[in-house]
């Protein structure tokens, strides 16, 4: 009976041991394969082990996903109940350090968890059972909580601008750090300095002065912007004679409802009342249909940028600009964001064409940026020019769910209340 007692112990550290092994083979294979892209026995593969043995621990690569996700949310709420105590800011002074200290925790938090934070942000696939789906569309609410909480007795100490809406702040502030973690345009940094950046960007602002909204709404760029978008079609009913357009506008939608990699050609044929023959004698495969609506897509976006890049307007207000494109590029092609969503699901961004052109638009970014340097319109330093354009980046594509609460022409407002005026200076109202 002792011989039983001290092994059963080690028996069960020894599955502990295994079945942590096993998360972070599944983690990593997620992260960089896509959850889609992975089977049980790459994960087995990975931890030296045969699928059988997998099986002992996990019943299912969901169950596996389940379990990441369960840590990350527990992960996450405890970097919530260890954020300072509101009253830990006794004076304006202190402020900034003790917001970037807690926004750097949750920054760490995401990229720790990276193939967790895949699997909430990019949504679960077609068929996902409900613990799943539940982790998945649930994330943790403490940490915007706490942020809000340190915000409002930062602004009690008049560090904050009262015109600031503090609770969308919190939240942007929150989902910015989490983003950190998944970008891989942030890759070349450090979680705690490209999260140090945001929160002097949204605090302190861009550039050297506030940005005057009157100018800003005057200017060349914000002109070009709106025609751009103006040019944006509605994706609407297409000529019946024309099947490939129709095709595409089933797709499109299908492709939004169910994921790309579940959506098959019968599914689309059904949709669009079609034939399978007639849907390949019109588009060569679901392939082709998928590069048609995104290339479409992106091509409008990296339109609108181009003639916002390309007038004369001051660097400001090319990045106000260019925040309304992409304010309006959330609004008008929700589905498409969808697709995009569920596409990194299969396909991670750093494997993904689409980094590409997420690339080639942080590099247009980049450009205004030192227009704004070289005419002493932005003083930011001791950061780098990747880093600091990163940082642009995510925060002039706000988060769509604050978007999609506040409305387009508020979530403007609140960008040049923060990164174009600074949130901790005079009020500029419109």
């Amino acid at each position: 009976m002792e011989r039983t007692r001290t092994t059963a112990p080690a028996a069960v550290r020894a599955d502990s041991v295994r079945r942590s092994e096993i998360l972070r083979a599944a983690a990593d294979l997620f992260a960089s394969a896509g959850y889609a892209g992975t089977v049980v026995k790459d994960v087995a593969d990975a931890c030296g082990i045969l699928p059988g043995s997998l099986y002992h621990h996990f019943e299912s690569k969901e169950a596996i996903a389940v379990e990441l996700l369960e840590r990350y949310h527990a992960d996450l709420d405890a970097v919530a109940r260890s954020a300072p105590p509101p009253a830990a800011i006794t004076h304006a002074a202190v402020a900034f350090d003790i917001i970037d200290g807690y926004a750097t925790a949750i920054a760490a938090c995401a990229l720790e968890h990276r193939a967790a934070l895949q699997l909430s942000i990019y949504e679960p696939h077609t068929g996902a059972g409900t613990a799943l789906i539940a982790l998945a569309a649930d994330p943790p609410a403490a940490p915007i909580a706490a942020m809000r909480a340190l915000l409002d007795a930062a602004a009690a100490h008049d560090y904050l601008a009262d015109a600031v809406d503090r609770g969308v702040l919190a939240e942007q502030l929150c989902q910015t750090m989490l983003h950190i973690g998944l970008s891989v345009l942030h890759r070349e940094n450090s979680a705690d300095r490209v999260a140090t950046v945001v929160c002097r960007l949204l605090l302190d602002g861009l550039p050297a002065q506030p940005a005057a909204p009157q100018e800003l709404d005057r200017s060349a760029a914000l002109r070009a912007a709106r025609e751009s978008v103006g040019t944006w079609a509605a994706p609407g009913e297409p000529d019946a004679d024309d099947r490939t357009a129709r095709l595409r506008v089933v797709a499109r939608a299908e492709f939004a409802r169910r994921g790309y990699e579940a959506t098959t050609m019968r599914d689309i044929a059904t949709a669009a009342g079609m034939g399978a023959g007639s849907v390949y004698r019109a588009v060569e495969s679901k392939q082709a249909l998928l590069d048609s609506i995104m290339g479409s897509f992106h091509d409008e976006i990296s339109r609108a940028y181009a003639r916002v890049v390309a007038t004369d307007s001051s660097a400001i207000a090319k990045l106000d600009a260019l925040t309304w494109i992409n304010l309006n590029a959330l609004d008008r092609f929700e589905l498409e964001f969808a697709i995009q969503r569920a596409w990194f699901r299969s396909t991670p961004p750093d494997t993904s064409d689409v980094i590409d052109i997420l690339r080639r638009r942080a590099r247009q970014i980049a450009a205004v940026i030192e227009q704004g340097r070289a005419d002493g319109e932005i003083t930011v330093q001791g950061m780098t020019k990747s880093r600091l354009s990163a940082c642009v980046r995510d925060l002039i594509w706000m988060p769509p769910p604050v978007v999609a609460r506040t409305g387009l022409r508020a979530a403007h407002a609140h960008s040049r209340a923060t990164l174009l005026c600074g949130a901790t200076r005079t009020p500029i109202r419109n």
